[in-house]
């Protein structure tokens, strides 16, 4: 497929080169009576211009990377895909059914790593590092590889001003903007540190470990039934704005959801878009508890941004990266408030209040921190690092997350070979913080606006990618280069600390 890919572009390169390298005075007039959605991939697509080559190099670059960048990355999947993991606990080894030691895939080791037994969260890991650690030198290398690959096309052949500026400018985004999101998620580490330092009391342990950050509660087994969940999403969307709960009922009368568990089926969650005029699809596996309800909650909110959008052309339907969450995350806040209002159980709602304040932790500073150990690697690779210099930078970037809030194993210095993201798609990571720091700065706005807040909302979703993020917010009162306003998200995380503080003296 890379192949096809690689022919398929070289022979229609010369199109966008052409439209690229266009001046400003023909570009205008070629544009001035066409649809606003071409007027605006036009545009996008014209900020390549000064970095764009002639057409003979782009279509060596890209026959390049077919046995270049895209082999390295198959090289780096074929070699983790291939792991089977053995968990040894107290002496014995996990069994499968007919009482043989079970050899796990990596979907498996993350179940337990969010299960509810220590032991058992603490030896997935210890199988992970198990496998990958012997494979350090190699995963390390490639990554080097992958790294001086992407600065000899982007930094000497193309001339961005910064390797992280050549995925900033893809998604239409400002490295100001960037910049000042990771300023503030450094900034602000210490705010988990108190979560995780909360957390290992309510936990009953003196300190956090790196084992255990993303432990249950485990206080209530609560289950909810599938019919009771998706009435639950289809509610919560409802109270907002009918329009939304009109949208995400066609994703389940129209049998665009898979949600039953079943031998042989996937693990993980997600929304497929096809066409803008094809309702998205869910796919989800649901075992009853709150975290799958607001799993629903968060895929079908994907499919509301998919289907509000859904009058743009394939070119523009699709929402930027950055905002890609936001429809999802949303839907997450007015599901657990609604969850909140109803539950009577003060232990259910303590759970609740930690798998949410987990999930912001895994999806803000520990996604910043991925980008801001991308950007010092790329940096150190320039200057020659080694492979134990490059897991030396990342032990050193944990220990600055977690201060004395979380001690952290010696094996996590190799937690960065185990993130595909870092090899696939650089520097990709700060767009989950992005989403979330901005939804959560949405919804309270949202809380001080009521009902006025609504439809502009509504057309933020309607946007879809046929402007850029920095517009788009800025319709909503959001300056995405204001410290001020990434200061804001985290001002809510510290509420809803202190909110768990509270829970915490009532039970």
């Amino acid at each position: 497929m890379d192949e096809l890919d690689a022919d398929v572009s070289n022979r229609t390169v010369f199109f966008s080169l052409w439209l690229t390298k266009l001046d400003d005075k023909t570009a205008n007039r070629l544009t001035a009576n066409i649809n606003e959605d071409y007027v605006y991939y036009i545009k996008k697509l014209r900020k390549l211009k000064p970095y764009v080559l002639d057409e003979a190099v782009e279509q060596t670059i890209k026959t390049k990377d077919t046995t270049g960048r895209l082999a390295m990355i198959q090289l780096y999947e074929q070699i983790t895909n291939a792991f089977e993991y053995t968990i040894w606990v107290d002496g014995k080894t996990l069994k499968d059914e007919r009482g043989k030691t079970k050899k796990l895939a990596y979907g498996e080791i993350v179940r337990l790593v969010f299960g509810p037994d220590a032991k058992q969260r603490e030896a997935a890991y210890k199988a992970l590092y198990k496998e990958f650690i012997p494979h350090r030198d190699v995963l390390g290398e490639i990554y080097k590889a992958l790294v001086r690959d992407w600065r000899n096309e982007h930094i000497n052949t193309r001339h961005f001003p910064s390797p992280i500026s050549v995925f900033n400018l893809a998604n239409d985004m400002p490295d100001e903007a960037v910049g000042t999101l990771l300023s503030a998620c450094r900034r602000n580490s210490n705010v988990f540190q108190k979560f995780f330092s909360l957390k290992a009391r309510l936990l009953k342990m003196k300190q956090m470990s790196r084992y255990h950050i993303y432990a249950p509660l485990q206080k209530s087994e609560k289950k909810i039934r599938y019919s009771d969940a998706v009435e639950l999403v289809l509610d919560a969307y409802n109270s907002f704005h009918p329009r939304l709960g009109e949208l995400a009922r066609r994703v389940f009368e129209q049998d665009h959801i898979d949600s039953e568990i079943r031998k042989g089926k996937l693990s993980g969650a997600y929304c497929m878009s096809i066409t803008p005029k094809i309702i998205p699809y869910v796919f989800i596996n649901y075992a009853g508890s709150i975290s799958h309800v607001m799993t629903i909650g968060h895929e079908v909110g994907h499919s509301l941004h998919t289907m509000l959008a859904s009058h743009h052309s394939q070119l523009t339907y699709h929402s930027h990266t950055p905002l890609a969450e936001i429809a999802s995350i949303f839907g997450e806040l007015i599901l657990s408030e609604k969850l909140m209002e109803e539950e009577k159980d003060p232990q259910i709602k303590q759970d609740l209040l930690v798998l949410i304040l987990s999930e912001l932790y895994a999806t803000i500073p520990r996604q910043a921190y991925f980008t801001t150990f991308e950007k010092d690697a790329h940096s150190a690779v320039d200057k020659g690092a080694t492979v134990d210099k490059l897991a030396d930078l990342y032990f050193s970037g944990l220990k600055k997350q977690f201060g004395n809030a979380v001690q952290v194993p010696k094996e996590f210095k190799w937690e960065w070979i185990t993130i595909p993201h870092i090899y696939r798609y650089p520097f990709y990571c700060w767009t989950y913080s992005f989403g979330n720091l901005v939804t959560l700065g949405l919804y309270n706005k949202f809380k001080e606006e009521g009902e006025s807040f609504k439809p502009k909302y509504i057309k933020l979703l309607s946007y879809g990618g046929s402007e850029s993020p920095e517009k788009v917010l800025t319709e909503v009162g959001v300056d995405i280069r204001s410290e001020k306003f990434w200061q804001g998200g985290f001002n809510i995380i510290k509420g809803m600390i202190d909110d768990l503080k509270r829970a915490t003296k009532s039970i």
